[in-house]
């Protein structure tokens, strides 16, 4: 599967996870590109032949299935719901990828973030596998026009210690169509500046199953 955006630990840094309790908070193990983080989260062309693998299934009619599993981050105090999914979504940017094999896949979720905290959660916390979890990738921020254009509101970044919650879509890119995926909910480790508390970082898998 390609990455379409940054690595995994620079993308992290990107959703803004900071975790102020009136307190100035590092990420545990971070590097420089994880500052941010410190300091406050069918088309139906058919696909090529392959010999044996469901990756190479040619493209159906979008389909939408429900996941509805909820989770809670124990110290940060997010919770989370993975509301559903949507498998083969037509992309008109990604035509040539949905003709070549691959798939075009969308994640519902809402968020209602913790407050005694700082720092947010947005869609780079959440990643995508299609080989079982050995490896993950970052959604496709470049698809959000496509999302707004099927009424589907991309998931706004939402911050701790304002209150409220957001719901909106993911979009993912996955070079070969997978039978299901697996998405993983990463938030960082973190320690607080002049103690010796530590927060541990945070990891929620959820399965996205066959349309």
């Amino acid at each position: 599967m390609r990455t379409r955006t940054t690595v995994r630990t620079a993308r992290l840094a990107a959703g803004g996870l900071s975790l102020g309790l009136a307190l100035t908070l590092t990420a545990c193990g971070s590097d420089d590109s994880k500052d941010d983080a410190a300091v406050e989260t069918e088309t139906s062309a058919p696909a090529s032949e392959s010999a044996s693998s469901s990756a190479a299934a040619p493209a159906g009619d979008e389909v939408e299935v429900k996941i509805g599993k909820t989770f809670k981050d124990p110290d940060m105090g997010d919770t989370v719901e993975v509301i559903s999914a949507v498998r083969d979504f037509p992309s008109t940017e990604e035509a040539d990828l949905i003709a070549d094999g691959g798939e075009v896949v969308l994640l519902q979720v809402k968020v209602k973030p913790g407050k005694e905290y700082g720092g947010s959660v947005s869609y780079s916390n959440f990643d995508i596998s299609a080989d079982g979890g050995s490896d993950f990738d970052s959604a496709d921020s470049q698809l959000e026009e496509e999302l707004t254009a099927a009424n589907r509101t991309p998931l706004d970044s939402v911050r701790r210690m304002e209150g409220g919650e957001t719901t909106g879509w993911i979009a993912y890119t996955v070079d070969e169509k997978g039978d299901t995926y697996l998405i993983e909910y990463e938030r960082p480790g973190a320690k607080v500046i002049g103690s010796d508390k530590t927060i541990a970082e945070f990891k929620e898998q959820v399965e996205i199953p066959a349309g």
